[in-house]
């Protein structure tokens, strides 16, 4: 029994691995979106894609603290999403500009990775890699 357990560990180990479970592998698949949404994506090297299916984290909103606060944003109320560096190395500073309202500045985990598919396949970066999002 013990060796049944042990060789099931190894196999469903070594799929999720080659399954894109761990964070740094190529995104095979990327999540479905609630709604659709596309998207410029300005990489911190100057290099810009355009992006269906835009996702944060999977979803369709932006999402992380105001203050004390934690709050959302949806897509739907962003014409543009700025992302700087924050004093603290394992947050990111995104600034959403909105389509009908100020601006509002939030602070993200850095590491919250963006999908989406272009028409060469499919994207994935993190957040602390994006300088710009623009929404059509």
């Amino acid at each position: 029994m013990r060796l049944f357990t042990l060789a099931l560990a190894l196999v469903l180990g070594s799929t999720a691995v080659a399954g894109g479970i761990m964070g740094g592998d190529a995104p095979s698949r990327i999540p479905i979106p609630a709604e659709e949404f596309s998207a410029s994506v300005e990489d911190t090297s100057g290099t810009i894609v355009s992006v269906e299916r835009v996702t944060y984290n999977g979803e369709v909103f932006l999402y992380g603290n105001l203050g004390e606060a934690q709050v959302t944003i949806p897509f739907e109320r962003i014409s543009e999403v700025r992302v700087e560096p924050h004093p603290d190395k394992d947050k990111v500073t995104v600034m959403a500009v909105l389509k009908d309202a100020d601006p509002v500045t939030i602070t993200a985990e850095h590491d919250m990775p963006c999908y989406g598919a272009t028409p060469f396949g499919n994207y994935k970066i993190e957040i602390e890699k994006v300088r710009r999002i623009a929404f059509p």
